[in-house]
């Protein structure tokens, strides 16, 4: 008896969130290590898809071999974009941004904001001062839903059956999005990716920049995005 309760109790604390939606942007159909189905990207999206990752960083740190193609394909625009996300009902959601440096190797190159409903949520992101080149990182929007209002923080904003994800431009390089999931649940049911692990990511970064020759003969303008690089689509 007491073996039934400890497992019911344990079954409790391990309750999952859900996912309702899913898209892996630049690429196609994805199934995850965790079960979670990826949509194809669109191809009425605005902004460039790009493959770089595919051809430059076979090796990811920090991420499930099988789920290195979310991190490898991306969407990029020369301007503020983003994507619009139903919501079926009232309760706890989780955003999660996927992101992967796959094309510059230092700071201060590709920053920009992030909005939800055109509320900032995340502000000056850099993802290769977040995680450096060529590994895995994820951003997480926790937010509610009840009747017409979306909560989130300590802002309360007007909602009407869906969401607006936007990835705002700053002088910085482009906008950009590996892939995005919405979770219906609390943060804490979400998973997440494990924590950084810096000598070990930095030994994995060092080779993977050590094996992209072509990637340090790129122009100054390619470097700029001002040239798309090689597409899906």
């Amino acid at each position: 008896m007491l073996l039934i309760l400890l497992l019911a109790l344990l079954d409790v604390g391990c309750e999952a969130a859900r996912a309702i939606w899913a898209v892996n942007a630049g690429g196609g159909a994805h199934r995850g290590v965790d079960g979670v189905v990826y949509g194809a990207d669109p191809s009425n999206m605005p902004g460039v898809t790009s493959d770089h990752g595919i051809h430059h960083l076979p090796l990811l740190a920090r991420v499930h071999p099988q789920d290195r193609i979310l991190y490898q394909t991306e969407r990029y625009n020369f301007d503020s974009f983003g994507y619009t996300i139903p919501v079926p009902q009232d309760g706890d959601y989780v955003l999660v941004l996927k992101f992967c440096e796959v094309y510059f190797q230092a700071s201060n190159q590709k920053v920009f904001d992030v909005r939800l409903n055109n509320q900032p949520v995340v502000v000056g992101l850099d993802i290769f001062n977040k995680a450096g080149y060529g590994t895995a990182h994820d951003e997480y929007v926790p937010f509610r839903i009840q009747g017409n209002a979306l909560f989130i923080r300590e802002y309360k904003l007007a909602f009407t059956g869906e969401i607006q994800v936007e990835f705002v431009k700053t002088p910085y390089d482009n906008p950009k999005i590996n892939a995005i999931v919405l979770y219906e649940g609390k943060l804490a049911e979400v998973p997440k990716l494990p924590p950084l692990k810096k000598e070990q990511d930095e030994i994995v970064q060092e080779e993977l920049i050590q094996e992209d020759p072509i990637r340090s003969e790129e122009t100054e303008a390619d470097q700029s995005h001002n040239i798309p690089p090689r597409t899906l689509r």
